[in-house]
């Protein structure tokens, strides 16, 4: 059984997508998305929206509900199928009139999905499954798993092929409450860990995911497997695939996630699973850094000594919601990076709380600084890794500012300085990959 979420670049041609649902049989639920933006249009979502800030300013709206008419016309006529727009287009009018200011945005921007979805299903010959009968958030705007799974388990066993909106789910008082912009592969895993299936697919119009930046490494080769937790490393190291916490859920799930372009759907795609047995692929399987941090560095003579010193130091962060991407630590001084708005605005009086609550013998913030960490499954305990990675850095005269390597045996991070990045991942690349 194959689970597959169809993502808002997608349906720039849904004839392709309506064939390769059928081109396997074992696709038995699928997520639909909203149209995304395309070369002369927004995306329906952002539509929606505007079109519902645009009720409360008392301003004029149908324009652009005759925009978003006009997209789904368009594919709708590309399927060669009967669908009434008009009655949903009618619907949406009647909610933003009838429920005046308390017309609720979550559910207006939930009509995108709510529609594809309805015009996929037509096209298939499918069941439609509304997302808010079997997707429950909690009050507080989280998913209630242990309801959602039971619910999503026993509604699709009714419905042996369904079509899905995605985004979406309900509140307990029974209104739309979306995710958050850019998370609709959620409803996709949900669906999947409440099914069990045997695959989770995503599918976009360009899904390739490089081995180095390519506007670094034009060559750079494509990335055919990784397991979960390499995924979430290259999330966090700059190469978005898929939310961490897709990735979590999938993992504990046991089920493989696959990655698919609809520009090269014959292609095999990108396997994500728990454990990678292949051993011809190589030790580093990825070269990837971000840019701009900044390293915070603070001495005091005994530090190592001091009782209670980290907990005022990440006390203060944790009070203006900093977070610490890394933390370095020796006899006498101690290293902190950042990357965060928030400390570019009250830099100055962190300084001086610091100053206050630990006295350090001095404070001195470095600029410029990036990470880059070299990825793969057990690339810390492989014999010689560390010194290919160093060999090729001092080779091309590269200063190394700062060293950590991941307790879970999946990175060796470096710190260099924002001038020596390119070089540094050439270097890195050539040397790992």
């Amino acid at each position: 059984m194959i689970v597959s979420k169809f993502g808002g670049s997608t349906f720039v041609d849904v004839k392709k997508v309506v064939e390769i649902i059928k081109s396997n049989p074992e696709r038995q639920y699928v997520i639909a998305s909203a149209p995304g933006e395309s070369s002369s249009e927004m995306g329906i979502t952002d539509m929606l929206f505007m079109c519902h800030s645009s009720f409360y300013r008392h301003e004029n709206y149908n324009e652009l509900l005759d925009k978003i008419k006009a997209v789904y016309e368009k594919i709708i006529n590309s399927l060669g199928i009967y669908f009434d727009i008009d009655a949903e287009i009618l619907e949406l009018k009647k909610n933003l009139l009838s429920a005046g200011q308390k017309a609720e945005l979550d559910f207006i921007g939930s009509r995108g999905e709510y529609i594809t979805a309805k015009i996929l299903a037509k096209s298939l010959g499918w069941d439609f499954v509304d997302a808010s009968e079997m997707i429950f958030f909690k009050a507080d705007g989280n998913v209630d798993e242990e309801k959602t799974f039971k619910a999503v388990n026993e509604k699709l066993k009714q419905h042996k092929y369904a079509v899905i909106p995605g985004f979406y789910g309900s509140l307990p008082n029974g209104s739309i409450k979306t995710f958050s912009r850019g998370d609709g592969d959620s409803s996709g895993a949900i669906v999947a860990c409440a099914v069990n299936a045997d695959f989770f697919e995503k599918w976009s119009q360009t899904a390739k995911v490089f081995s180095a930046n390519p506007a670094v490494i034009p060559d750079a080769k494509i990335i055919k497997n990784i397991t979960f937790m390499e995924a979430v490393e290259m999330n966090y190291t700059g190469i978005k695939i898929i939310k961490d916490s897709v990735l979590f859920m999938l993992k504990k799930a046991e089920i493989p996630l696959k990655i698919y372009s609809l520009n090269d759907s014959e292609n095999e795609g990108m396997l994500i699973s728990s454990d990678i047995k292949n051993s011809s692929r190589n030790t580093a399987v990825c070269i990837s850094g971000r840019k701009g941090l900044d390293m915070i560095h603070i001495e005091k003579y005994g530090l190592n000594k001091m009782s209670g010193f980290g907990e005022k130091l990440f006390g203060l962060f944790s009070k203006y919601r900093i977070p610490c991407e890394h933390c370095l630590s020796g006899i006498h001084k101690m290293s902190l990076v950042v990357k965060s708005p928030i400390f570019d605005l009250n830099k100055s009086e962190i300084f001086n709380e610091i100053k206050k609550a630990i006295q350090p013998d001095s404070i001195r913030l470095e600029k410029g600084l990036s990470i880059i960490a070299v990825i793969g499954q057990n690339i810390g305990p492989k014999p010689g890794t560390f010194a290919k990675v160093f060999s090729a850095l001092a080779a091309s005269k590269i200063v190394v500012k700062m060293i950590d390597q991941g307790s879970d045996d999946l990175n060796i991070i470096v710190g260099v300085s924002d001038n020596d990045y390119e070089n540094a991942v050439r270097a890195l690349y050539q040397a790992m990959i």
